[in-house]
């Protein structure tokens, strides 16, 4: 169990914060509800592609 202090006053975290590795080998930490990997990998999935090029 963790201790910290909130507002002065000690508090007990009764968790662990899970540290999680994703598939491009980066660690994460599971913050958003359904996330199953890294930030940057978030960012690269949902980046939009560059429009091809008309000739």
């Amino acid at each position: 169990m963790k201790t910290f202090q909130k507002d002065g006053k000690w508090v007990n975290k009764p968790f662990r914060t899970e540290i999680l590795v994703c598939a491009c080998g980066s660690k994460y930490i599971k913050t958003r509800l359904g996330q199953t990997g890294c930030i940057r990998c978030a960012n690269r999935n949902t980046r939009p592609q560059a429009a091809p090029e008309m000739k």
